[in-house]
């Protein structure tokens, strides 16, 4: 049975009721069609969620879970030409629970016309649609911080096995690749594929070997 989940940041987890925005209410009752004393989940972004019954213009709230993260990754991507490919890559990376999301440019990386707020949309959005409680930390960069990341996934470097080392930062790389300036940058560098894949499928399969 699907329970619609609503995003509340900044909710009061000792609350027992949570009233909804007029645009939540508007997408649960008119799009959602959810009917009166129906099952509603509230996340607050930060590992928790309140389960409870839709009342009118709230939420009544009965029953409150603290979820735990397994592990506490981050990844770098580029922006995507296509936006529905970047759209579908950033749902999934949410719904992996990736705990940061560095978004930024590369030397290969094409130029888009996407606006912040539209990108952390989609990320409420996959959030809503997964039932997930966490919220990742979006962070928007002009350059890539090879500081913070040292490991990247390039068909350049070595296979990634079960033996690898504990991946906790990496970075994927854009629609042309990294540039040979770029490579050399990182500390580590593990292949995926022997055959070029896309970014999203890149960075979808990085983060599900590294979960």
């Amino acid at each position: 049975m699907f329970i619609p989940t609503v995003y509340t940041p900044g909710v009061d987890i000792q609350n027992n009721k949570v009233n909804l925005t007029e645009s939540k209410l508007h997408h649960i009752k008119n799009v959602l069609r959810i009917e009166e004393n129906s099952y509603i989940n509230i996340s607050n972004g930060k590992g928790h969620i309140m389960f409870g019954n839709l009342k009118g213009d709230f939420v009544l709230i009965d029953n409150v879970k603290e979820f735990q993260k397994p592990n506490h990754i981050k990844i770098f991507i580029p922006f995507l030409r296509e936006k529905y490919r970047f759209k579908y890559l950033i749902e999934k990376l949410v719904e992996l629970n990736a705990s940061e999301i560095h978004i930024g440019e590369t030397h290969n990386t094409q130029k888009i016309n996407i606006k912040n707020e539209k990108i952390e949309s989609w990320v409420v959005s996959a959030i809503e649609q997964s039932g997930s409680p966490f919220y990742p930390k979006i962070t928007f960069s002009k350059y890539i911080d090879f500081d913070l990341f040292d490991t990247c996934f390039d068909i350049s470097g070595e296979p990634i096995t079960s033996n690898t080392k504990n991946i906790t930062n990496f970075a994927i790389g854009p629609e042309g690749g990294w540039s040979n300036e770029e490579l050399k940058n990182f500390k580590f560098k593990f292949m995926l594929s022997e055959f070029n894949l896309r970014s999203e499928t890149a960075a979808i399969t990085a983060l599900s070997l590294t979960m």
